[in-house]
This record gives C-alpha cells, structure tokens and sequence, in this order.
C-alpha cells in the first residue's frame, strides 16, 4: 500500500511539531522545515513510530529556498497528500504607530509572502497529480483583529482570503484548501507571556484554560485528510470558545 506524506512547515514549533506527529501517528512520512529551532527529538519521535523523516532548513523570506524545499520533498516521496503551511513570526505587541518599517517588511515577507509562495507551489504540484490538501495556519487575530498586534493580524487575515481564492481556484482539480485559526496556544509565541497575561488568556476564555498544539493538530489532521472531504475555503477556530481578545 502508497504510504501518504504529509509536508509541514514550521516542525520546530508547537504546533508544528505536534502536527507532524499526528500525521506520523496515523502513518503518513513526515516532510518538515525549520529555521531557528531544531527537530531532533520530532525526529525520533517519527522514527519511532516506523514512518519516514525528512527536515530541511527553509527561511520563508527566501524564494529560492522554498521551492528547492519544495522540490525535494516532492522529488523524495512517491506521494505528498497534504501540505501545512503553518510555519510565520509574530513581534512583541506594540501599536501600529510604533512599528518601525523593517518589522513591517520582515512580518509581511514571512507570513504572508512566504505562505502564498508556499501555496502555489504546492498547488503546482497538486495540479499534477489532480488531488492535494492544503491547509494554512491563520489565527482568531486574522478573524476579528487583534490590538496591538495589527501587522501579525494583517498578515493573518490574509492568509484568510488566500485560502478561499485557492480553494475555489483547486476545486475543479479535486485540491482543497482549508485554514485553522487557533486562539491563545502554548506555543514559543506565547511563552513571554507574564502570570498576569497568562491569567487574562484563561480568563478571557469561556472553557478557561490555554489551548495546546494538540489541540490544533487534530483540527489541522481532520482538514488535511480524507475525513473532510467535503469541505474547503473554510477557517475553522480553535479558541476554546474565544470570540474576540
């Protein structure tokens, strides 16, 4: 029987690293990227579990980078099913009128820039094999804005509409695409977070408690596979009930 690969960005963070081994738990290969963080130990969780593992450096920023990622995760495995593009950066929290140009340019280019990159490759190599799953992280920022946060927000509720234009756009080719927007995670970017802050999270909350990667990575598990098949040009929230910060 084919053995499915599933393509993450980003497996050196929480989320990331919490999809990949969904997708590994349930034997799918494991293709992932990485810039700052390392995935020595999602590695040997994946070895572990008898799948195969592949991780490449990958700057979003860098075009070249991405499609020779591309590239040698489609050249390497027989078949990519899905592709998660959850890999981006957030800044520490300032208002707009604060954010020097530099940081405007670096968020857009990675998180927005670099997530369609990765989306239209991916959708060129879908294209040739008439099926894909792409599934984008957003987050409920991108939904109904977040304060203090309005570049990473833009940045979030673009990947919004560009999941909706790529899911009408792959239809006709039987590729969805699908984004999840997860609310106060544990995650690198939430752990500056103080006790007063993390307190406001859980209080602003209604199931009062912090979401995990786990928590994302069943959402993202159940869009990118078979289990969905009849959904795409969706977001789905995973806040614990949040509605806005």
């Amino acid at each position: 029987m084919l053995r499915k690969t599933a393509f993450i960005t980003g497996g050196s963070g929480g989320i990331g690293k919490a999809t990949a081994l969904k997708f590994a738990e349930n034997g799918y290969n494991i293709a992932t990227t990485y810039l700052t963080g390392d995935v020595v130990d999602l590695q040997k969780k994946c070895e572990e579990l008898g799948v195969e593992f592949v991780a490449y450096k990958m700057d979003l920023k860098n075009e070249d980078e991405i499609i020779d990622t591309f590239n040698k995760v489609f050249s390497r495995f027989q078949y990519v099913d899905c592709v998660v593009c959850n890999a981006g950066k957030a800044d520490k929290e300032s208002l707009l009128i604060d954010v020097p140009i530099e940081k405007i340019d670096d968020i857009l280019q990675t998180n927005l820039r670099g997530t369609i990159i990765c989306n239209q490759e991916a959708f060129k190599r879908f294209l040739k094999q008439k099926h894909g799953n792409i599934v984008n992280t957003s987050s409920i920022f991108g939904v109904n804005g977040g304060p203090c946060e309005a570049v990473y927000t833009a940045t979030k509720a673009g990947i919004i509409g560009l999941t909706k234009a790529v899911a009408v756009e792959g239809a006709p080719y039987n590729i969805r695409a699908n984004a999840v927007a997860p609310g106060y995670i544990d995650t690198k970017m939430t752990a500056h977070f103080t006790q007063k802050e993390r307190q406001h999270a859980i209080d602003a909350t209604p199931l009062a408690r912090i979401g995990t990667g786990e928590d994302i990575a069943q959402t993202i598990y159940f869009l990118g596979t078979d289990q969905s098949s009849f959904i795409t040009g969706e977001v789905i929230t995973v806040s614990g009930g949040v509605l806005r910060f």
